[in-house]
């Protein structure tokens, strides 16, 4: 039986270093209100419907966090007993399996792990008392995810909304070696301004994350619709009717544009890759494909916007910056008139581009710190 009420709620949607503009961008176009900025968050209101939508819609959000409790904790026994004392029972059955994930700092608890385990105790213990069962915890799949953040004697208690990390988009059953995440991409490319209003060239493609996700931007695609299961889905006030009402409504805004997409690579097993998972995505038509060397090549319009995520880090630690040299030798030469986006791994590489960046982003790919760096080839 469904709790769902029209009053608004305060939630959390956390995104990775250097997107919290774009997705508050994201949120306030979908109707989020009382939007407040945070690091590498951003909290609004809404109501639940609006939390479903959210979940749907958003292309540069990690998770989507519903605040249950907050807590003053001075010891590690405040928290249990607050635990206890939240009704469980009432947001999920004990059939539910469940997982409790801690993140942030507290005086009183030397790690993370030992926090989550307090309060995973705590709920236990309130469903035993409430229902005589207890859930089962299954951290690697759970069916209702816990968060836990510390914050100094602050801890936040909430529900993850999203269930699985919503990079998993669902439409990459194929990778290369360490692929961009899914949000990563896509923020990227609403941080060059990308709104499918001009023609995008990738021609590093590797398993084809940025021209799917710039397909996804420009037809107004909602980035969750391929994904079949959310977090909120195992939750008692989940409400079903209103749950595919959102999504057909969310269906109804795809519009395929004019834009033209075009992506390369010069390994053909990346290109194969990247076709698969465009097809899972459904815009396999939207999208150019061929295998090419880009040093090699000609622009496939005379106008237009490159994005570039070269092989760096640890996944090539020799010839980057001979690497990152031959791409602003070739960009001078052959691109006039187009604007390019580049990941850039260090000050070196950006030094070896041999080219004036317009404008840099600091962001993080995994754990190495980069730059998402502009440059007009004209101005070079």
């Amino acid at each position: 039986m469904s709790n769902i009420t029209n009053s608004d709620e305060i939630f959390i949607a956390k995104t990775l270093k250097g997107l919290e503009d774009v997705l508050r961008e994201e949120l306030l176009k979908l109707g989020a209100r009382d939007i407040q900025m945070m690091t590498r968050a951003v909290r609004f209101k809404g109501d639940l419907g609006f939390l479903y939508k959210a979940n749907i819609c958003i292309g540069s959000a990690v998770r989507i966090l519903r605040p249950i409790k907050f807590v003053e904790v001075h010891r590690s026994e405040d928290l249990l007993v607050a635990a206890q004392k939240i009704p469980w029972e009432k947001w999920f059955h004990p059939d539910k399996t469940f997982a409790v994930y801690a993140s942030g700092t507290h005086p009183k608890f030397d790690h993370t792990g030992y926090a989550a385990l307090v309060l995973k105790d705590g709920i236990v213990d309130r469903f035993r008392s409430k229902t005589g069962k207890r859930p089962s915890v299954n951290r690697e799949f759970p069916q209702i995810r816990i968060e836990l953040h510390l914050n100094k004697r602050h801890c936040t208690i909430s529900f993850d909304s999203s269930g699985d990390s919503l990079h998993r988009r669902g439409y990459r059953k194929e990778m290369n070696i360490a692929p961009m995440s899914e949000v990563l991409a896509n923020g990227l490319l609403r941080l060059t301004g990308y709104r499918g209003d001009r023609p995008l060239y990738d021609p590093m493609c590797g398993s084809g994350t940025f021209p799917i996700e710039a397909s996804i931007i420009a037809d107004h695609i909602p980035a969750g619709i391929y994904r079949d299961s959310f977090g909120f889905m195992n939750w008692l006030d989940y409400d079903k009717e209103l749950h595919a009402l959102i999504h057909a409504s969310a269906l109804k805004k795809i519009s395929e544009s004019s834009t033209e997409i075009f992506a390369s690579d010069i390994d053909p097993d990346s290109v194969r890759i990247s076709k698969s998972n465009s097809e899972l995505a459904l815009v396999e038509d939207r999208i150019s494909w061929f295998e090419k060397d880009f040093m090699l090549s000609d622009p496939p319009k005379k106008r237009g916007l490159l994005v570039i995520n070269p092989p760096y880090g640890r996944r090539i630690d020799s010839d980057v910056e001979l690497t990152y040299h031959r791409i602003g030798e070739h960009l001078r030469s052959a691109y006039k008139g187009w604007t390019a986006w580049i990941v850039v791994p260090s000050a070196k590489a950006s030094k070896a581009l041999q080219m004036k960046s317009k404008q840099q982003i600091a962001f993080q790919n995994g754990d190495l710190d980069c730059m998402w760096q502009e440059f007009d080839i004209y101005t070079q």
